[in-house]
């Protein structure tokens, strides 16, 4: 195999994909690869999906926050309008790879100039993309216009983060953690704090405002863990 995936241990809890809502990548409820392959992947596919080949290939491109919003201004920049980035839970997703570890392999030059895109620092790759039943898709967020600042509060942190001013955070009601809140929900159907809370933490980038919490869920006594390293599967909890 020319690279394996990523650890549970290696991997972010929640990754971010600049997207146009009219690409065919983006469909309701689920992202897809344009290619499909049950072979384990080749150095042939990671070169086809890192180069300017435009190709089909079986990987979508996800980053953190703050690559998603650099190229949310790449999208911009060429005058796209229907600009979203879609925030994605990835604890326990199979086939999920670092870009660079790809590019470090496939010997590619980070200079920036010739064939390939560079760099790909914070970019992972996902194979064949996200299910619709699997309700791993937690917000989208628009991602037009000026970037400014959005604050989240709640009584055990109170942090900022820049997001893009026509995304509905801050907008849809006065309080941005509660957008989060009723986004997670809308494409869940589940109220869940502590993805709530990793997906402030993963757009804020600060994890120093996020200290251990305590989680309850419905049938269990209460945990005590901190929200990074504990695996959410489709159900409810709340923070006490």
């Amino acid at each position: 195999m020319f690279l394996d995936p990523l650890p549970a241990d290696a991997k972010l809890s929640i990754l971010f994909r600049a997207e146009c809502s009219s690409n065919t990548s983006f469909r309701e409820g689920y992202l897809c690869a344009r290619k499909r392959d049950k072979s384990p992947p080749s150095r042939k596919d990671f070169d086809d999906h890192l180069s300017w080949n435009q190709k089909p290939t079986r990987f979508l491109s996800f980053g953190t926050w703050r690559r998603a919003m650099q190229q949310r201004k790449i999208l911009e920049d060429e005058g796209r309008v229907d600009i979203v980035v879609i925030a994605v839970w990835v604890e326990g997703l199979a086939g999920v790879y670092s870009a660079e570890e790809a590019a470090s392999r496939l010997e590619y030059i980070d200079t920036g100039l010739g064939p390939r895109k560079s760099p790909h620092y914070e970019e992972y790759l996902v194979e064949g993309g996200i299910a619709a039943d699997e309700y791993r898709i937690l917000a989208v967020f628009e991602g037009g216009g000026l970037e400014h600042d959005a604050v989240f509060e709640y009584p055990s942190y109170r942090i900022q983060a820049t997001i893009p001013s026509l995304c509905f955070l801050g907008r849809r009601s006065s309080y941005a953690l509660e957008d989060i809140e009723h986004e997670i929900y809308s494409h869940s159907g589940v109220r869940d704090d502590m993805k709530r809370d990793v997906l402030v933490e993963a757009i804020t980038g600060n994890q120093l405002f996020f200290p251990t919490l305590r989680y309850k869920y419905p049938g269990q006594s209460e945990n005590l863990a901190h929200h990074r390293t504990k695996s959410i599967t489709n159900q409810g909890c709340r923070k006490t």
